[in-house]
């Protein structure tokens, strides 16, 4: 009987390990926030910490841009509409990959110099976003959404094909 129990305990615990270690785990520890003074301190309904607001001006962002050849993308993820706050970056062009923490410090400084609001035009938003990522402008696609802290979904796309 302990044999059995063994044999098959081993393959479930390497199916656990190999599960853990095969996901990107993009959600970052220390979210960057600001202090709001005007805010109660907890919304005792959801228990949420309503102090801590975001120092950007959206809770969602996901930016996909494509150029000519193959492995030619730079993707940047940055996400606190949940409970959890994730981001990434996949910068295929320069062969360069991070993810949680270390995304969203790479992450801040360019989100911070987003001057684009909801009610920008596509082609502002479109050049704020190149210049803040020093991004080429020679793209063949650009796909942008955006959701506002406000809840507002825009997407912004470009096709230079």
């Amino acid at each position: 009987m302990r044999k059995t129990i063994k044999v098959l305990s081993l393959p479930f615990a390497a199916m656990l390990v190999m599960a853990g270690c095969g996901e990107d785990n993009d959600e970052v520890k220390n979210p960057p926030v600001e202090e709001n003074e005007n805010q109660a301190e907890t919304n005792s309904e959801t228990g949420t910490d309503n102090n801590k607001k975001l120092p950007f001006t959206f809770k969602d962002f996901q930016l996909e841009v494509d150029y000519a050849g193959n492995d030619n993308e730079y993707e940047a993820e940055y996400d606190a509409m949940g409970a959890q706050t994730e981001a990434s970056i996949d910068d295929q062009l320069n062969k360069h990959e991070v993810h949680s923490d270390e995304a969203m410090e790479e992450l801040t400084p360019i989100l911070e110099k987003l001057t684009f609001t909801k009610d920008s035009s596509d082609d502002e938003v479109i050049q704020d976003v190149t210049k803040a990522f020093n991004l080429k402008d020679d793209f063949e696609e650009f796909d942008l959404e955006v959701t506002y802290d406000d809840g507002t979904k825009k997407e912004y796309k470009v096709y230079n094909k």
